[in-house]
């Protein structure tokens, strides 16, 4: 089961979501919520995390709700509480030991052996909570299942169901819920939240960048060192080259890791999108502190057709890395055109 570690937004900071978390949020507070609730949203966006953080309040022992230091309030965090029910795809129920069949699937078997635990009274308070994960992942049987319970659920049980893909599920099952759909967050959200968690600088700056409106992702890649390790050798190996007798070596160094080489090139295209988009005034001007000085120039004083070009030699490189063209020739055009175009600048 996963622990505590980067912590993303608390439930008040979902105020910043707009009138549809302000509503949920209210009827926390005053009792009126209902039986059921679908969470959605692209990666990232806090799903999980507002689901824990309604598990958190309603459990919570303390006088301000969720005060985040009793007991029920470290539980539910460390996904340990005995009356918060965790349904995630290939496990048993509130388990770390899988499930025999549907390694990547929820299985009519864990949602049968959930429907036995709701069907119990709470053991540390008069309350139980469901948490599924990626609910779009329960098959067709599974679902039909669950939908017995949520048309007849049993009483003072809530079930909190987070999905990226709601569209699979069935609509009988959409329409026993309360949807809550979150939007991504602002790069100034996202800042906020890294900062908190000790990121800042410029690490912090492109990981909002690249995180597009996530803030797991922001926070997954803010900490990832191998992450911003292979950036960095991306950046010096293919956009700080100096001169043409370096390609060689740089290009047979990577002939092996051709497994790798999509992720590089997945790389070094965000990176010149960044250009594009500093260059045009859609980016922080900040976010070209680690690059070359000739691409700091292009940036301000180049033409989009130079971005263009760039991005149409890494495109080139990709189809010519997935056919039998030799990989390493191919890197090597594809530093030679990098090298054109820094060349002018």
């Amino acid at each position: 089961m996963e622990k505590e570690g980067n912590r993303g937004p608390v439930l008040r900071d979902f105020l910043a979501q707009g009138t549809v978390c302000e509503g949920l949020i209210r009827t926390l507070e005053d009792g009126t919520f209902v039986h059921a609730y679908l969470i959605t949203g692209m990666e990232g966006t806090g799903k999980r995390t507002l689901a824990r953080e309604m598990a958190r309040y309603l459990l919570c022992r303390g006088e301000n709700k969720p005060c985040g230091e009793c007991e029920s309030c470290h539980q539910v965090q460390m996904d340990t509480h005995p009356d918060l029910l965790h349904v995630r795809p290939g496990y048993h129920v509130s388990s770390d030991i899988p499930t025999d069949h549907g390694k990547n699937d929820i299985i009519v078997d864990t949602i049968r052996e959930l429907v036995g635990l709701v069907s119990e009274h709470g053991f540390a308070s008069d309350k139980r909570i469901v948490l599924m994960e990626q609910a779009e992942k329960m098959n067709t049987a599974a679902q039909n299942a669950l939908l017995k319970t949520l048309e007849e659920p049993p009483e003072n049980v809530l079930f909190l169901l987070t999905s990226s893909s709601p569209g699979t599920l069935l609509p009988t099952i959409i329409s026993r819920c309360r949807q809550i759909a979150l939007h991504p967050w602002t790069d100034e959200q996202v800042r906020d939240v890294l900062e908190k968690n000790g990121f800042t600088g410029d690490r912090a700056l492109q990981a909002v960048h690249a995180a597009g409106g996530s803030i797991g992702r922001a926070l997954s890649m803010a900490g990832d060192e191998s992450y911003w390790e292979s950036r960095n050798k991306v950046m010096e190996q293919f956009l700080n080259l100096k001169d043409r007798s370096s390609i060689y070596g740089i290009a047979s160094e990577w002939k092996d890791a051709k497994d790798q080489g999509l992720d590089m090139l997945d790389t070094l295209e965000d990176m010149v999108r960044t250009m594009l988009l500093c260059h045009v005034g859609q980016a922080d001007p900040g976010l070209m502190a680690p690059y070359p000085v000739q691409f700091q120039r292009m940036v301000k004083e180049g033409e989009n057709r130079s971005f263009l070009r760039l991005l149409t030699s890494i495109q080139n490189a990709r189809a010519r890395r997935l056919s039998q063209v030799n990989w390493q020739a191919v890197l090597e055009r594809l530093m030679l055109d990098i090298m054109e175009e820094k060349s002018k600048w």
